[in-house]
């Protein structure tokens, strides 16, 4: 694929969205140019927003609070299918708009121009102007799909006492970007023509038939520029992202390179590398490296980051820094993943791996994706199934996979695979996270989220059979379905908490039972879970929007399991799925669902409800008559109830939750218990 079919394809990619999502173009290539970026391990996590006035405009943003550092994101829009230029002007314009931004909300400028119904950029400028006094770092991204020049890059530095660093994300470097993700451009490292530089190293070229190894001492000033340019794609064999200093080792290795740079090399343990080939030249008779291809770190990679990362700080002086570098050349090319997974495995057992470092091309992702090549949906006419669920098991993977057929070969695919029915490695973690009642987990960003999921699956090893995967399919349609309700009601922002917090509401008011037999075989949800939605959502959105701390961030405020724990056990009426509620533990997929059906919750409502006195439902029943209040079927009711509660009459859990929700309507509308 060459950069300008990637163009053409990338922007058709992201499109998809806007209907789907029911967003802007313009925030359909933003959200596709983030999901790079933080894939690269640039960027950690963001929010999606859209404001805009002469000479101020931001598309996206995030707080780092641990480590004070704002990120902003402006985004130059290409609309026709094609390869175009972005002039340095409009570069220039967008790094400087972003700017503005950040100034005008410090000083208080925008808190009376941005509307509170403008909720996340509000969100923005308070986070800006509340945190005036510890924020002491910005970093501003430029995103385009169309190709720009490097050039237009400002310099990092220091303005008024905040650090600004400044990056650029055109359509050039997210092909580099997908290139090296889809291994269509091995890591290849030429010493000497990239940094004039022969690395002189011990070589032990019959240690095995399966490798050849090497040692050397590696000039950090010199990882730290391999790194900059690949970043993430040196790292793949070894999936740990770089945290920032949030880790107590990242940290160290930052305060070794800043006070104690000549003592570097002691302290630290170095790099463990794998390569295809290594390219040896003798002077002599001493070996020194000069080229290294399809290069990988797979033990180290916080080290390399960190190294990075302190590099880019202003008075940052690295001569002094070497770093112990281990080179295995993988003789058997056939057998590279394999061995390299071994050699992965086994360097980072004596370091204390985390589960959370779990590759795609694991057992369970693997078995996922060929049930997504084999299982048909089923057809709702009854006729022959004519497509499939499309799992993208790696990045970029569903274009390559297209991008090599023919012209009448590509509409099969279309027509077999439809772009709405593919979902990727961190959809799946937010479908099952969200259903397993952890929406908090999921609020904080598709990556955390994804590890927190792997650590889920490492302890449960979930059995991926045919059931397995149609459930988790029924988890997707669940989860696309509720975003694009929540995208018609255009609330102003959180969307993918609102979707989440749902899900897991959904899952928890119905014990884990609502029929994900349904939603496969009708490939969407129903009409009566429809209706329950339209009930749910304002009480969702006025809890997310009324965090137990006034003031707190609502993004933040989602992160809580505490703002879940108070909203699970409201009360809504979601009578329209008792139908598609199973009765039995046949749907029984996570292990956890018990024999009876109704919850702790339910015995709170049924015990409260059943307290009630029969005097007080005969009052209200005549209030409500004399006053015409409620419907005749709910004055009806109350009659009824102050009927069953003089008999002593066992409610059934239906008619305790009216019950309840008459009184409350009673106590709002005037009348006195």
């Amino acid at each position: 694929m060459t950069l300008s079919d990637f163009a053409i394809d990338f922007l058709e990619y992201a499109l998809m969205a806007v209907e789907d999502e029911k967003i802007s173009q313009e925030d359909a290539v933003t959200q596709d140019i983030l999901e790079y970026t933080i894939d690269s391990g640039d960027v950690v996590a963001a929010e999606l927003c859209h404001y805009k006035v002469r000479g101020i405009k931001i598309n996206a943003w995030n707080y780092d609070e641990e480590n004070e550092v704002v990120d902003l994101f402006v985004t130059i829009f290409k609309s026709e299918a094609k390869l175009q230029r972005v002039s340095d002007k409009d570069v220039e314009d967008a790094f400087k708009k972003a700017e503005n931004f950040f100034w005008a909300a410090r000083e208080g400028k925008l808190l009376g121009k941005v509307e509170e119904s403008e909720t996340i950029v509000f969100d923005l400028v308070q986070i800006i102007e509340q945190t005036k006094e510890t924020v002491k770092n910005v970093r501003i991204f430029v995103f385009t799909n169309g190709q720009a020049s490097t050039e237009t890059i400002p310099k990092a530095g220091e303005e008024r006492n905040i650090y600004f660093d400044f990056q650029l994300w055109d359509i050039e470097r997210l092909y580099q970007q997908y290139l090296i993700r889809s291994d269509k451009q091995p890591i290849e490292i030429d010493f000497i023509s990239d940094y004039n530089y022969k690395l002189k190293c011990l070589s032990m070229d019959s240690v095995s038939d399966n490798v050849d190894c090497y040692l050397a001492i590696l000039p950090a000033n010199i990882l730290a520029k391999i790194y900059g340019k690949y970043r993430q794609g040196i790292l793949e064999k070894n999936v740990r992202n770089f945290l920032q200093f949030k880790t107590k080792v990242n940290r160290g290795i930052r305060k070794t390179i800043i006070s104690s740079s000549d003592m570097f090399l002691s302290y630290n343990n170095g790099i463990s590398t794998t390569a295809e080939n290594v390219y040896i030249q003798y002077e002599a008779n001493i070996p020194y490296i000069t080229k290294i291809e399809n290069w990988q770190i797979v033990n180290g990679g916080q080290t390399t980051a960190s190294i990075f990362a302190t590099s880019l700080e202003k008075g940052i002086d690295l001569s002094k820094v070497f770093v112990q570098l281990k080179i295995s050349k993988i003789k058997n090319v056939k057998e590279m993943d394999m061995i390299v997974g071994y050699i992965s495995q086994y360097a980072n057992s004596q370091t204390g791996i985390k589960d959370s470092d779990f590759e795609v091309n694991s057992e369970f992702f693997v078995n996922i994706q060929q049930f997504s090549r084999s299982e048909w949906i089923p057809s709702i006419t009854g006729g022959r199934a004519t497509s499939k669920w499309y799992f993208e098991r790696t990045r970029g993977q569903y274009l390559e996979d297209k991008a090599k057929l023919t012209t009448s070969e590509s509409k099969k695919f279309d027509k077999e695979y439809p772009k709405n029915r593919k979902f990727t490695t961190p959809d799946i973690g937010k479908y099952e996270m969200s259903w397993q009642q952890k929406p908090y987990d999921v609020s904080k960003g598709a990556e955390n989220n994804f590890k927190i999921f792997i650590d889920e699956i490492k302890n449960e090893k979930p059995v991926i059979d045919k059931d397995y995967y149609h459930y988790l399919i029924a988890k997707a349609i669940l989860f696309k379905d509720i975003d694009a309700i929540v995208a018609r009601e255009k609330l102003g922002g959180y969307k993918a908490n609102m979707v989440s917090y749902l899900i897991a509401w959904i899952s928890y008011k119905t014990n884990k039972r609502l029929s994900l037999d349904y939603i496969w075989e009708n490939q969407r949800i129903s009409e009566g879970l429809t209706l329950a939605l339209t009930r749910m959502m304002p009480i969702v959105w006025d809890h997310i929007n009324s965090p137990i701390k006034a003031g707190t961030n609502i993004g933040e405020w989602c992160k809580k399991p505490e703002c879940w724990v108070s909203l699970k056990d409201k009360v809504v009426d979601i009578e329209e799925l008792s139908a598609e509620v199973i009765e039995t533990n046949a749907q029984n997929v996570d292990g956890d669902i018990s024999e009876q059906y109704v919850s702790e919750f339910d015995i709170r409502v049924l015990e409260e409800a059943s307290s009630i006195d029969a005097e007080i439902w005969f009052g209200i029943s005549k209030w409500a008559k004399e006053n015409s209040k409620f419907t005749p079927f709910d004055r009806k009711l109350l009659f009824n109830l102050g009927v069953l509660a003089n008999r002593k009459a066992i409610l059934n859990i239906k008619q305790a939750k009216n019950a309840l929700r008459l009184i409350k309507a009673s106590k709002e509308q005037g009348f006195v218990v």
